[in-house]
C-alpha cells in the first residue's frame, strides 16, 4: 500500500500515530505542497507533482487503485488549451492523483472523511444558494465518475443523493471505517492523556463541542447553555471547537463572557479530540459525528435538540442513543442527575450507523475494494 502525504499536517499524523508509521507494508511518499493553497510557494512546489510525474509515482509502485477522501472531480472536457496547461503543470496534488489514475483506467474510490447524523440535508444559506443556481440541486454529477463513491450508511447516501445530482449507480454503503468498535479503542489508546485543570476537581467535567453556526444553529442560545453550565458549581465547563474552526468559534465578546466565570476551560484544536472525551464525564454536542465516539466507548451523550432548527432530522431522532432536550432547565437536569448513564439505543444502531461490528466492516472494504482491482484487471487482460 502507498500513501501520499500532501501536506504537514498529514504528515505529523502519521508521525504520531507509531503503529501506523512502523507498518511493514505501507509506503509513505511525501508530497507536502498543500499547506498554503494559492501562494506562490505552493505553486512553484507543485510544479515537481504535475501530471506526468504522478502518473510516474503510480506506476513506479505499480498502483492498481486508488483511494481519496470524498470530494469533486474537476470536469476535464470543453476546458480551453491554457486551462488544462495550467491544470496538468500546478493543479492540486489530490487532483492530480485522480486525473493520472483516470489516465491510467485504474479504480478510483472515494470514502467518507467522517460521518453523519442528520438524514436529510442541511438546508443552510450557502446549500440554499448553491442548490438555487442549479436547478435545485447541488452539483455532484462529477461524482459518478468514481469507480465507488463510498457511504457510511444507507441514510447519508440517501440524504445526498435525494438533493444532489449524482445519479447514485456508483454509490456503495460499506459502514464507517472510522466509527466501529474495532477502530474506536485503537484511537483512543494512542491519544495523549489530557487532564482537566485542578479547579474541576471534585466537580462534573462536560465537554461541549461548539457546534457549526451555518448548520441552522441558534448561536445565541448555545452560549446562554454554555454560560448556565459554567455557572453552575456543581459542573466544569470545556469547550473545543469543531475540526474546521472557522466555522466553529467564538467571538472575542463570547470568549470573555465565557472567561469570566472562572468555569470554563478553553482547548485548542491541536489536543486531540480523543483526550478529551476520554478525560470528560459527559459529552454535549448538537450535530458533529464525534458524538459517535461516546455512544461506542458507552458515555453519556447530550444533545441539545432545541439548538438547531426543527427541519433538522437525526438518526438521534429514530435510534436513540442520546438525550434529547429541549431547554437549558432539561440539558441541566440532565447533566446533574445523580447518576449519569447512556441514553437507550434501538439494538440495530451499530448496523444501521456503523454498518456492523467493526471487523465485518473492515472485511467488507477489503473485499469490495478487491473485487474492484480484480475487476480493473480483467478489463486490462481482455
Amino acid at each position: 500500500m502507498v500513501v501520499l502525504l500532501t501536506s504537514q499536517r498529514s504528515k505529523a499524523l502519521v508521525g504520531a500515530t507509531r503503529w501506523l508509521a512502523d507498518t511493514a507494508n505501507i509506503t509513505f511518499v511525501e508530497m507536502t505542497t498543500d499547506d498554503e493553497p494559492g501562494s506562490l510557494r505552493t505553486r512553484l512546489r507543485r510544479l515537481l507533482h504535475h501530471r506526468a510525474a504522478v502518473r510516474r509515482l503510480l506506476r513506479r509502485h505499480a498502483v492498481g487503485l486508488v483511494c481519496v477522501e470524498w470530494s469533486e472531480i474537476q470536469l476535464r472536457e470543453g476546458l480551453s488549451l491554457l486551462v488544462r496547461i495550467r491544470r496538468w503543470l500546478i493543479n492540486d496534488v489530490v487532483s492530480q492523483l485522480k486525473h493520472a489514475a483516470q489516465d491510467l483506467d485504474l479504480p478510483l474510490v472515494a470514502v467518507p472523511h467522517g460521518h453523519s447524523t442528520k438524514t436529510v440535508m442541511i438546508r443552510s444559506e450557502h446549500v440554499e444558494s448553491v442548490m438555487a443556481h442549479n436547478s435545485g440541486k447541488l452539483p455532484f454529477a462529477d461524482r459518478d465518475a468514481y469507480h465507488a463513491y463510498v457511504f457510511a450508511s444507507a441514510y447519508h447516501r440517501d440524504a445526498i443523493l435525494a438533493q444532489s445530482t449524482m445519479t447514485g449507480r456508483n454509490a456503495k454503503v460499506w459502514g464507517s471505517a472510522r466509527f466501529n468498535d474495532l477502530w474506536v479503542p485503537r484511537l483512543y489508546a494512542q491519544a495523549p492523556e489530557w487532564v482537566p485543570p485542578v479547579s474541576a476537581r471534585g466537580r462534573r467535567s462536560v465537554l461541549f463541542f461548539i457546534p457549526k453556526w451555518n448548520n441552522l444553529v441558534s448561536r445565541q442560545p448555545t452560549v446562554d447553555l454554555m454560560a448556565d453550565i459554567a455557572n453552575n458549581p456543581a459542573l466544569h465547563l470545556v469547550i473545543r471547537g469543531h475540526a474546521r474552526e472557522s466555522d466553529s468559534g467564538l467571538s472575542a465578546d463570547e470568549h470573555h463572557c465565557l472567561q469570566a466565570t472562572g468555569n470554563v476551560t478553553i482547548v485548542s484544536g491541536s489536543t486531540p479530540s480523543a483526550s478529551l472525551i476520554a478525560a470528560c464525564d459527559v459529552l454535549v454536542d448538537v450535530d458533529s459525528s464525534i458524538a459517535f465516539d461516546a455512544v461506542i466507548l458507552n458515555k453519556p451523550y447530550v444533545r441539545p435538540k432545541y439548538l438547531q432548527d426543527v427541519s433538522v432530522t437525526t438518526i438521534w431522532d429514530d435510534l436513540g442513543g442520546a438525550y434529547q432536550t429541549m431547554s437549558a432547565d432539561d440539558t441541566l437536569a440532565v447533566l446533574l442527575a445523580p447518576q449519569l448513564s447512556i441514553a437507550l439505543r434501538a439494538t440495530d444502531f451499530e448496523q444501521v450507523v456503523f454498518g456492523g461490528r467493526g471487523q465485518d466492516v473492515l472485511n467488507r472494504y477489503q473485499t469490495e475494494l478487491w473485487s474492484l482491482l480484480d475487476n480493473a484487471s480483467l478489463r486490462a487482460e481482455g
